[in-house]
């Protein structure tokens, strides 16, 4: 943090009092950069200190400042600045400002004078988002929801700085309901040897989806991070990969050419698909208008309410159904039909941010609204109005993508089939993805299923299914049935060697618990071969071919070719196998002879052409 502020209490007390006194500081900006555009959508303001001080870093300024009692003033001057440069300097898009949490608590007067100093130098309030850092929230994280309501009120965005830093982050997500969540850099350092990170991200990025706000990854300082978090679904990029901080901020598309974004079209098998192109209505909207409405339109079977036509912001509903019955009463519409809509409105509508995934509109929709069909819902994006969503449209909608994913998956095991493999294979590849191929199948399979039957083959189908789909890591490794007892594993995990030795093991110890007590006894089975003649078969057992792909430029078929090869090598290993090729080599991971357990691979011998 730069040091103890306090060493020479008296010098570094006058230097506060004086920096303060003259707003001796500086403001430089760092660009935010949309992950799909390839734009800026924003710059961050970051303080500075008198250059070659001790408090040019902001970090020992604002420490020394908070045990001075002055940092809501240091704060003040830092906006000011911020306002000043980024005015002078007319950059575009939005202004993020950080202010520490004990100052909103401390300064009820906060969107006053903000709402002054944004007239002052005639920057529209929406071009600003209020960062509230995670650090210091401890316990007030309802107290800070009830501070930011007037800097909403002004216009302003919100946001929570450095999610992930403390131990309060989500509760005050769930208190406050930013408009952004920025994740600390600690996810974005080192993202690409830890899955574990990338996974948390993943998982931030969908409950941003839920919640309508949108996900800034900060610290991103190499190429693969940036990919990686755009893999992760990221909305937004932070970090001296895409623009280090400067008083006149750039920044390159160049540097994100050839880096394919998965996020690009982010409305596929989302709430968007469901929005309905029906009006909204002011919350001032005489009811008798309202009924007009939907009178002249039957097909609509809702109307959304709105804040006023400035302010888009949803905040009740009026069902069709409900508002004709109440005025086809005696007396009730001379009563009703001049008053204003939010007089019948149903209060507290179901909203869903158009970038949830159907499976999570499901869940919300179920668990806030009724369960009849023509239910409706208010699709919001960044909590504003966007359409209308019906029950029974989300039900066909899921209806036909479960129908989608059955048509391309393996009708037993229901694991992706043949081109969900081709598409996830092509994915890796044009990224230049680090990862580990493997082809499983099983040994003497055929006369297995002559002898006990093709009921009794698709049970250790689905067994060896369950196996793999155990031993990979969700959302980083992908399983797949090429079909008949071909498996397909595309892994990434960084421990891929254990997960993979562990399917070996596994499938080595109970592969033989299907057959009968009398052949595991004699360990083999009688069975016909391909040129029909009788003879003994081992028990089952599993032969596992993969290679190590680095990332280099191999195109898809040079993958498939050299895990065909890999592959032909474990199968002609007499009983169970798992060879791995890397580097040139090729590893025995494990090795059984037939009706034997498996046992510990060899070492690394040197295959020419591996």
């Amino acid at each position: 943090m730069g040091g103890d502020p306090l060493q020479s209490p008296p010098m570094s007390t006058q230097m506060i009092e004086q920096l303060i006194a003259e707003q001796d500081v500086r403001t430089v900006f760092q660009p935010i950069v949309d992950g799909n555009s390839r734009t800026v959508v924003g710059h961050e303001a970051l303080t500075r200190g008198p250059p070659g001080g001790p408090y040019e870093s902001p970090a020992p300024l604002f420490a020394h400042a908070t045990l001075l009692g002055r940092n809501a003033e240091l704060e003040k001057i830092c906006i000011d600045s911020a306002l000043r440069a980024f005015r002078g300097l007319a950059l575009g898009g939005r202004l993020f400002v950080n202010i520490l949490p004990q100052t909103l608590l401390s300064t009820p007067s906060l969107a006053q004078w903000l709402g002054e100093q944004l007239a002052t130098y005639r920057i529209e309030p929406h071009t600003l988002v209020i960062e509230i850092t995670e650090h210091g929230l401890a316990e007030s994280e309802h107290r800070l929801a009830a501070a930011v309501d007037p800097l909403r009120a002004l216009g302003c965005d919100i946001a929570i700085d450095d999610l992930g830093a403390g131990s309060s982050g989500l509760k005050a997500w769930a208190e406050i309901r930013p408009d952004y969540v920025k994740v600390d850099r600690y996810f974005a350092t080192g993202i690409e040897q830890d899955a574990v990170r990338a996974e948390i991200l993943r998982s931030v990025v969908e409950m941003g989806r839920v919640t309508g706000s949108r996900v800034i990854v900060e610290g991103i300082e190499t190429r693969e991070q940036c990919l990686i978090a755009l893999e992760q679904g990221a909305d937004y990029l932070q970090g001296f990969y895409v623009g280090r901080p400067c008083r006149s901020p750039s920044f390159d598309p160049a540097s994100m050419a050839g880096i394919d974004s998965p996020s690009s079209a982010p409305d596929i098998g989302c709430a968007a698909q469901l929005s309905l192109p029906v009006p909204a209505i002011a919350a001032d909207t005489p009811v008798g208008e309202v009924a007009q409405l939907l009178r002249e339109h039957p097909e609509w079977i809702a109307l959304a309410v709105i804040a006023s036509a400035e302010d888009p912001r949803p905040i009740g509903i009026v069902h069709r159904d409900q508002l004709l019955t109440l005025l086809s009463r005696p007396l009730h519409p001379e009563i009703f039909n001049r008053k204003p809509v939010v007089s019948v409105m149903r209060s507290a509508p179901v909203l869903i941010e158009a970038r949830a995934r159907l499976d999570q509109v499901s869940r919300i929709v179920s668990a806030r609204a009724g369960r009849h069909e023509h239910d409706a819902f208010i699709i919001v994006r960044h909590g504003r109005y966007a359409g209308l969503g019906r029950t029974i449209d989300l039900l066909r909608r899921l209806t036909a993508q479960q129908i989608q994913l059955a048509m391309h998956a393996n009708p037993l095991t229901r694991l992706p089939g043949n081109l969900q493999i081709e598409n996830q294979l092509d994915q890796l590849v044009r990224r230049r993805r680090s990862f580990v191929a493997c082809h499983l199948d099983l040994d003497d399979f055929k006369p297995y299923n002559d002898e006990y039957g093709y009921a009794r083959g698709d049970q250790v189908l689905l067994h060896v299914a369950q196996v793999l789909t155990r031993a990979a890591r969700r959302h980083i490794d992908f399983v797949g049935h090429i079909g008949g007892d071909d498996f397909v594993c595309l892994l990434r995990s960084e421990d891929w060697a254990l997960r993979l030795m562990g399917v070996f093991e596994d499938l080595c110890a109970s592969l033989p618990g299907f057959h009968s007590a009398e052949h595991r006894a004699t360990a083999g089975f009688p069975g016909h071969d391909r040129d029909g003649r009788l003879r003994q078969f081992p028990l089952l057992g599993v032969s596992i071919g993969a290679i190590e792909v680095d990332g280099g430029g191999a195109t898809r078929e040079e993958v498939l070719e050299n895990l065909r090869k890999i592959k032909i090598l474990a199968k002609e290993k007499s009983g169970s196998s798992c060879l791995v090729a890397r580097q040139g080599q090729i590893t025995d991971l494990g090795h059984s002879a037939p009706g034997e357990t498996c046992g510990p691979g060899r070492e690394a011998v040197a295959v020419a052409g591996a």
